[in-house]
């Protein structure tokens, strides 16, 4: 006689359920698969999952990693991918198509969705801070129109057309978000045909027209031209600019078409941003570049030097890793450190390479301060990124071909909603970055909060772009003849919050004056010109 299948307990059913999706690969799903009862408690309880505000989704967690918000985020536009497909047909519309047609994946506070499911209009939070607007749409539910598709890293998500966008988006779409739309209409193609029975679908004459001054004011002569003769074909009144608000409260700023367009809207807004930038963090830094004066060869090197424990200590700590200053001192000394734990290795590796890649940058000083100043390159930056892991490769712990190349694969900033653009945008980012930092006609303080803000919103490696960036941030700064400058551990969270706010926001003011702030401070503490312990900016650091 056959045994009867043992029936798992509510734990048991749990962890089956929780291994399966682990070994699937399947971490992101909709509430109708999760378990029912007990088994779903039980995954509650053990915080095996993370559920979105709503628990209309999932989110599988790691045992040892268990932040649910954390992990929301991570999957942000995978949940997005499962709730449009719970609202099909359904795009990502408006602004928010523009930057993901843009390329920008960064998690927005609010993405903005149509669907033709029903006529539901509300909002749904993916995570903290972060919803989801849905509002209804005749268009896609008649199937007059179909959703295009854009990839959000590895997730492929149905997005409003461009044609169809750019009959969507209304003045304050365009005034909120200026600097993004004008730089995606610098380079947007669009195919007349396609224009046509946009327009033809929902004729919106004034909106199409604002967006035919704008096209044109930027450069597009092509697309302004295509946007005229559609209008012209459906309407004989002409929409002037002052009906548009193009030219009176729409302006196109000269940094958009300051130089000429690369063909690519992130690149073009990469482009656009560091030239304001420049603009920005000058006024910012005048008064102290002012006063500053450059030091001797020897003065500059001398103050690095004695800079090297501390700088070496903060700089790796800022970046998790849980070290001491006498480690710090016993891997620049050589001593031994056989017989430690794989961890400590790991950690110790880290400080070895750091330590070569300080050295390494000291000799880049010397040379720009000898020559005709600092001037970035590819191959510098893979030069120091090798200093930096070539101990960690000696003992195995990173691969060899993780430094033959900008990273190709996503990545992402720990409690940040910004998400750094593709692998594949890398290596042209790193060009623009490289050639714009080396044209800029500012003082060394402004291109070095520029070189730092720029390198690590690219992310152009897997690992190692923090150090890296506040390495390249002290190249610019001592190979002008300026003091070595250490951010310290303690400043960490005000520090990324500056960051922070320049990749989402734009504001570049904040992180201006904490560089700054650091700045002065490294002169205080070696001119004896300062206190170093009494310092203070605008953005409330001590």
């Amino acid at each position: 006689m056959p045994r009867k299948k043992e029936r798992l307990t509510p734990r048991g059913q749990a962890f089956a359920w929780w291994e399966a999706r682990i070994s699937e690969r399947h971490y992101v799903g909709p509430k109708s698969e999760l378990p029912g009862g007990r088994a779903l408690g039980v995954l509650r309880d053990e915080e095996l999952i993370a559920e979105t505000p709503g628990g209309w989704a999932w989110v599988v967690l790691g045992r040892d990693a268990p932040d649910g918000d954390r992990a929301l985020r991570h999957n942000y536009w995978s949940l997005v991918q499962v709730l449009l497909a719970e609202y099909a047909p359904a795009e990502v519309c408006r602004v928010s198509a523009v930057r993901l047609l843009a390329g920008d994946m960064t998690l927005p506070e609010v993405l903005q969705v149509r669907h033709g499911a029903n006529r539901s209009r509300h909002r749904t939070e993916v995570a903290s801070g972060a919803e989801v607007a849905l509002e209804p749409d005749d268009l896609l539910a008649e199937g007059v129109v179909e959703p295009g598709t854009v990839q959000a890293g590895s997730v492929t998500l149905p997005v409003t057309s461009p044609e169809r966008t750019l009959v969507q988006l209304t003045a304050g779409d365009i005034s909120h978000n200026r600097d993004l739309v004008l730089s995606w209409l610098r380079s947007l193609v669009v195919a007349r045909l396609a224009l046509d029975a946009a327009y033809a679908a929902s004729p919106r004459h004034v909106l199409l027209a604002r967006v035919g001054h704008l096209a044109e004011d930027v450069g597009n002569r092509r697309l302004a031209e295509q946007i005229k003769s559609v209008l012209t074909a459906y309407q004989r009144h002409h929409v002037s600019r002052s009906d548009t608000g193009v030219g009176s409260e729409l302006v196109v700023p000269a940094y958009i078409t300051s130089s000429a367009s690369t063909r690519d809207p992130g690149q073009d807004r990469l482009q656009a941003r560091l030239t304001r930038g420049a603009e920005v963090v000058r006024d910012v830094m005048s008064a102290a570049a002012a006063e500053l004066s450059s030091w001797s060869l020897s003065k500059v090197l001398g103050v690095a030097r004695a800079s090297k424990v501390e700088d070496t200590y903060h700089s790796t700590t800022i970046e998790g890793y849980r070290i001491t200053r006498d480690e710090v001192r016993a891997v620049i000394e050589g001593r031994p450190y056989d017989g430690r734990s794989p961890g400590e290795i790991e950690r110790m590796m880290a400080l070895k390479g750091y330590s070569r890649a300080f050295d390494r940058t000291l000799e880049l000083i010397e040379e720009a301060l000898n020559g005709a100043g600092p001037e970035l390159s590819e191959s510098l930056i893979f030069d120091l990124y090798l200093e930096l892991w070539g101990p960690s490769i000696d003992e195995g712990i990173v691969s060899t071909a993780d430094m033959r190349s900008w990273r190709t694969s996503p990545v992402f900033i720990r409690g940040s909603r910004y998400v750094p653009p593709g692998p594949e945008k890398v290596a042209s980012y790193m060009t623009q970055l490289v050639t714009q930092m080396n044209g800029l006609d500012v003082d060394p303080l402004t291109r070095c909060v520029l070189t730092h803000w720029g390198f690590v919103h690219i992310h152009p490696f897997m690992d190692g772009n923090g150090r890296l960036a506040r390495l390249l941030m002290n190249y610019v700064l001592a190979g002008s003849g300026l003091p070595w400058t250490t951010i310290r551990a303690e400043q960490r969270a005000v520090y990324f919050a500056a960051l922070d706010r320049v990749h989402t926001d734009d504001e570049f003011i904040p992180f201006a004056e904490f560089i700054r702030g650091a700045i002065e401070h490294a002169v205080g503490t070696h001119s004896g010109g300062r206190d170093p312990e009494r310092w203070t900016t605008s953005s409330g650091r001590t």
